[in-house]
Parts: C-alpha cells; sequence; structure tokens
C-alpha cells in the first residue's frame, strides 16, 4: 500500500507535471480538427467511463455520495471541468498565449485568500515569497518579454482573470470535499466529471470523435484513453489525495509551479521549443520555490 501521507508534498507536483503534459495531446487533437468543446467533451467522457468501471471493479460502495454533498461535487464539477476549459481556451483565443498563461498562474493567490477566510489557514512569509517566486517564473517562462507587443482585449482579459478565478474555485471545493469532509478522491472526482458531462453531451461533436476513432482505431483508441488518464484523471486524484495532508494555499502554489516549467520541459522534448534564457531563469525560479515550499506541512 503506497504511504500518501509520506508523499503527499510531492502529488500536487505530479499532478501538475500531468496537467503539463497535456498540451500534447491536445495539439494532436486540434490537428485533428477537434474544436475546444469536443476536446473538452472526448476527455470528460472517457474519464466517466473509465472512473466508473474502476470503481465497480475497485469499490462498489464509493458510488454512494451523501444528498448533501452533491452541491459542492456540482461546484467542483462546473468551476473545474467545464468554466476553467472554457475561459482559459476564451483567453487563449483574445489574448497572447504568453499573458494567458499568466493570469492562470494567479490562481494560487485567490486559493490563499480564500483558505485564510475558509479554513483559516496561515499566510505565512514563506508562502507569500513562494507564491510571488512562482508567478515571476511564470512570467519568465510564458515569454511575455520576448515577444514584444501583447495582444489583449478587456474580454480577453477578463475571461483570463475568469480561468484564475474558476480554477481557485475548483480547487477549493475539492479541499472541502477531499480535505474536510473527506470524501473518497474516486468519488470526488466521478461524481463532478458525471455532472460536467450533462451539458458536454449536447455540445460535443459525436461524428468526429468517431471519425477520428475510425481512421486509426488501434492508435486512436488508446490515445483518447491515455489523453484522459494523463489530462484528468491522475492528476486530479493526486491532487485530491494531496488536499487531506497539505494545506489548499500550499498544494495550488506547488501545482501551479510545476504545470508550466513541465510544459516547457516537454516542447523541448517533444517539439524541439528550446528554451530562451528568460525560460531558464523561469524555471530555476519556480523550482527553487517549489523545493523551499515543499518542506512546509499541513497547519489546519
Amino acid at each position: 500500500m503506497v504511504n500518501w501521507k509520506k508523499t503527499a508534498i510531492i502529488l500536487p507536483i505530479l499532478a501538475g507535471v500531468c496537467w503539463g503534459c497535456s498540451g500534447g495531446f491536445i495539439r494532436v487533437l486540434e490537428d485533428a480538427g477537434f474544436p475546444n468543446v469536443t476536446i473538452i467533451g472526448s476527455r470528460v467522457i472517457t474519464v466517466v467511463v473509465l472512473l466508473g468501471l474502476i470503481i465497480l471493479l475497485y469499490d462498489r460502495s464509493l458510488f454512494k455520495v451523501a444528498p448533501r454533498n452533491l452541491p459542492l461535487l456540482t461546484l467542483t464539477g462546473i468551476s473545474g471541468f467545464l468554466f476553467l476549459n472554457y475561459t482559459y481556451n476564451a483567453a487563449i483565443m483574445s489574448l497572447s498565449l504568453s499573458l494567458a498563461t499568466i493570469l492562470l498562474c494567479c490562481a494560487p493567490i485567490f486559493v490563499i485568500l480564500f483558505s485564510r477566510v475558509l479554513f483559516a489557514e496561515k499566510i505565512t512569509k514563506r508562502r507569500v515569497v513562494c507564491m510571488f517566486a512562482v508567478l515571476l517564473g511564470c512570467v519568465l517562462l510564458s515569454g511575455v518579454f520576448e515577444t514584444g507587443r501583447l495582444q489583449w482585449s478587456p474580454f480577453g482579459l477578463l475571461m483570463g482573470a475568469g480561468s484564475a478565478l474558476c480554477n481557485a474555485v475548483c480547487i477549493m471545493s475539492m479541499n472541502e470535499a477531499s480535505g474536510v469532509r473527506r470524501i473518497h478522491p474516486l468519488t470526488v472526482q466521478f461524481y463532478s466529471a458525471l455532472i460536467a458531462m450533462i451539458p458536454l453531451l449536447f455540445l460535443t461533436d459525436f461524428s468526429m470523435i468517431g471519425s477520428f476513432i475510425q481512421e486509426a482505431p488501434a492508435f486512436n483508441i488508446p490515445f483518447l484513453i491515455a489523453h484522459a488518464l494523463v489530462a484528468s484523471m491522475l492528476p486530479n486524484f493526486l491532487f485530491n489525495v494531496s488536499l487531506r495532508y497539505v494545506d489548499a494555499g500550499v498544494v495550488a502554489i506547488l501545482e501551479g509551479g510545476a504545470e508550466p516549467a513541465s510544459a516547457l520541459i516537454l516542447g523541448l522534448l517533444a517539439y524541439h521549443e528550446v528554451p530562451t534564457a528568460f525560460g531558464l531563469a523561469g524555471i530555476l525560479i519556480v523550482v527553487a520555490a517549489l523545493m523551499t515550499l515543499s518542506t512546509e506541512k499541513k497547519t489546519s
């Protein structure tokens, strides 16, 4: 058995690595002509099917959920699986990618503030310094200083800020579900995805998914499953487990720093996107901040 308590501090970092690597899957699906909502739909529907099978085989009692927890799981599903993806995609379409990334990386600021108000988590000097160090590292990683002029619009800025807020709300609702109410992480993820899947059933282009599978079923079916595992199931499970042992503010910073750093490394290995001096400086700052923050224990 895995001793989650001893490894909890690295779980959000691993979750951030998974989310950072999800861009490779998205690029393939975008090249295949998938619109954003169909990319999201294909992933969420696959997650529901896979989680349903896992719970069925592992422990059917995990299907049970108290009615009082349904509003919380609805909030998790809508904020994390739907609104976060929608607002971030809209920000990317209206802003420079670097600016959209920077705005999303502001999520830990909201989480730390919400955690203080809702869960009385301490706002320590270490957390504040590490939070701004991660934000600085993300700015350097985003390439904002190399792009020159930034593309922006009021709507794009609103969507970018909305993506950070949605991410923070999702983290806080997961913290309440897994860390406070002690709902099993598989139950949290299954019902959150199931609730989010309902509107996606009406928005997803199933004919496009079917055509994609028919083109090369031996490769594309495992690809869609791997996309669901790497971009959603595994990181969400790790994230939920970590919230049982580590403060939500710390988890948010650890994940927020690991995600862009891993995306940069993926770009280098898979797409030969060589990082600039600013990018290398950014990843060093992020890694240093994560190592410093990872020594902190849960206080609540």
